[in-house]
Parts: structure tokens; C-alpha cells; sequence
């Protein structure tokens, strides 16, 4: 019994990682698709975690990044935080604003 209760903890567990990979994977999306950084190696994340959600969303990344292929080849850093609104079955991006 206690194995039982073992294997749905860890099964439980790596479910909730896969979720939030998947965010992980959304705010990624989205944050090329608002600087058009599309080509491999365009940019490196530095840092990413939850932050606070805006009025009526209901979740928010926070990512800091350099983009490595700006202008003149100079590094740019950017901070963008992606909202995301609960949909029946998961979450969908609302919107992503960099500075």
C-alpha cells in the first residue's frame, strides 16, 4: 500500500512538471513571435519565474533575456512578462509586453 501511494505521488508530480513545461514552452512562443526572434541561437534566457498576474489573468511569467543578434551585432536585454488566461482545459497566452 504505502508502494501504491508512492507511485501516484511521483506520478502526480511529473504530470505537474509537464505542465509547466508546456507554459514554459507558450511563453517561449510568444515572446519570438513579439521579437521576431525566430532563428536558433537569436537569444538566451538569463532568468525566468512566476510573477504576479495582471487584473483578470490569471498567470504571469516573468523572462529576462539577451537577444545576441541585435542591431550591429550588440546584445540587447529585454524583460518580458507573458499573461495567461485558464481555459477549460489548460491555459492560453493573453498577451507578452517586453522592455
Amino acid at each position: 500500500m504505502k508502494k501504491l501511494l508512492i507511485f501516484v505521488l511521483l506520478l502526480g508530480a511529473t504530470a505537474h512538471a509537464s505542465k509547466i513545461d508546456e507554459i514554459l514552452i507558450m511563453t517561449d512562443e510568444s515572446i519570438q513571435q513579439t521579437l521576431g526572434l525566430y532563428e536558433p541561437g537569436a537569444y538566451e534566457v538569463t532568468s525566468q519565474d512566476f510573477t504576479k498576474a495582471a487584473v483578470e489573468r490569471d498567470l504571469a511569467i516573468k523572462t529576462e533575456l539577451i537577444e545576441l543578434r541585435g542591431p550591429r551585432n550588440a546584445a540587447q536585454q529585454w524583460t518580458c512578462v507573458t499573461q495567461f488566461v485558464k481555459t477549460p482545459k489548460f491555459f492560453k497566452v493573453s498577451e507578452t509586453e517586453c522592455k
